[in-house]
């Protein structure tokens, strides 16, 4: 069971609870250009969520309870998906027993919010789980600057930057925006860095593609440790990146995204 409690971005910037069962339709309504319908593409967003083992929000019912839950599996040719029970027994009950429940989270930098129906219990491996029908709609709302897009997995680009205590590490590349990068180790040594830190010299090798530097500030550190293999994700903001280097990399997520597309 997951018993993690965490707060949407959203949630912390704002300083308050944003779910609100009378307005919600008329908040998703507004988040139009953000929609997603089609029932393939949701599909590929949650098995996203899976794969990356990423927390989501869960809150329902009139006073706006919480669990926190992980997508489990999703099965796209029956239109379902199976998520983790929260850590209350009571709050998974109320959970059972409401009509629409806002689901929330962060996926390579971007929100992402949905609505589903009420859930059935359901067994996973063994264990206690819901399982709900997949959402007709999903919102992934993001700010075009901030647009991510995501870099190759098999053969990963590079980032090597020195660390506050000199030492020089290689991280492989995530994603990356006009504004920042997003990087992962299985070092168990990055574990220590924190929100705030400063990476110097950050070299990115696109092999082909070219090589850029610039300085790097943490903005987001986030642990998907497993007990055998320990992945650490931190999200970083260019400090230093050259003007003449910004058209360069415009291209370069272009180029990125236009291949994404055509798989």
């Amino acid at each position: 069971m997951t018993t993690t409690n965490l707060l949407s971005e959203t949630e912390l910037e704002a300083g308050v609870e944003t779910y609100r069962p009378s307005t919600l339709t008329a908040s998703l309504a507004a988040l139009e250009d953000f929609r997603i319908s089609y029932p393939k593409e949701i599909a590929n967003v949650l098995r996203k969520f899976v794969r990356q083992m990423e927390f989501l929000n869960v809150t329902f019912g009139r006073h706006g309870e919480r669990i926190v839950t992980r997508i489990l599996a999703v099965d796209e040719r029956a239109g379902t998906f199976v998520y983790d029970y929260g850590a209350s027994e009571a709050e998974n009950q109320r959970l059972q027993d409401a009509e629409e429940n806002l689901f929330s989270g962060m996926q390579s930098g971007v929100h992402i919010q949905f609505v589903c129906g009420r859930p059935q219990p359901h067994l996973h491996e063994d264990l206690p789980a819901f399982k709900s029908q997949l959402p007709k709609n999903l919102y992934r709302i993001q700010r075009r600057e901030n647009f991510r897009v995501e870099t190759p997995i098999a053969n990963p680009y590079i980032c090597t930057a020195t660390l506050p205590d000199k030492r020089r590490i290689s991280f492989d590349i995530v994603d990356l925006s006009l504004t920042g990068i997003r990087l992962r180790s299985t070092d168990a040594s990055t574990g220590d860095l924190a929100i705030g830190m400063t990476l110097t010299d950050a070299t990115f090798d696109y092999r082909d593609l070219g090589v850029m530097q610039s300085e790097l500030r943490i903005t987001f550190v986030h642990n998907s440790q497993t007990f055998n293999n320990p992945i650490y994700h931190f999200g970083c903001r260019f400090l230093s990146l050259p003007k003449a280097k910004e058209a360069s990399l415009q291209r370069l997520i272009t180029f990125l995204e236009l291949s994404r597309n055509r798989r």
